[in-house]
């Protein structure tokens, strides 16, 4: 009998205010459906602060993955940004549903700015994918908006092998070939690594 195949759970987010054409949304449904030992599960979350978590975890209760990778638009120059901690805090700004949260803690019983790191070595992936040619650098700060509110609470889901986010730089879709793409495939297959380190232990 075949062993089951390792479960990656690819996440992209739709459009929002500011986003019309959210890069992710391609990015994630481009990517096939094997790939370095993995089963390649893809979704595209809602810009949504009420919906985006539950769909997130009935996702991750459907798939039961091994690892979970989000993906989101960010702010900052360059190509793509391996995240290196979620911070408890969000701006509340209008999400695609135009419906706004208050501003503060997304968690009431952690203080305002309280991280929760990211099990995976960000460093050593970033180094790995520059050393390839991929133009990547780590972030300590995912911003306050939805993408790290979602990030912050995914990091508690049941994930074996743990929680990341990577930011990508805004823009079309610009085919198999976008560095976008290439970078999110070789982190891929870097994570396969990373899995398998952790069930060794």
């Amino acid at each position: 009998m075949q062993p089951e195949a390792d479960r990656i759970l690819v996440c992209g987010f739709g459009p929002f205010p500011g986003v019309t054409d959210n890069p992710t949304t391609a990015l994630v449904r481009s990517l096939p459906w094997n790939l370095a030992g993995f089963n390649v599960h893809r979704w595209v979350l809602p810009v949504s602060w009420q919906h985006s978590g539950a769909w997130l975890r009935r996702r991750v209760q459907t798939v039961s993955p091994h690892v979970l990778l989000l993906t989101g638009v960010g702010s900052r120059e360059g190509y793509v940004q391996l995240e290196t901690v979620a911070i408890n805090q969000q701006d509340g700004q209008p999400d695609a549903l135009d419906e706004m949260l208050l501003p503060g803690p997304i968690d009431p019983r952690q203080k305002v700015g309280h991280q929760k790191p990211c099990p995976w070595p960000v460093a050593d992936l970033v180094e790995g994918l520059q050393r390839r040619g991929h133009p990547i650098e780590s972030s300590d700060d995912a911003g306050r908006y939805l993408c790290n509110h979602t990030f912050y609470e995914a990091v508690d889901l049941p994930v074996p092998a743990g929680v990341g986010f990577m930011h990508v730089r805004g823009g079309g879709y610009e085919g198999l070939r976008d560095p976008r793409r290439l970078a999110l495939m070789e982190l891929i297959k870097s994570l396969h690594l990373v899995l398998r380190l952790h069930q060794e232990r």
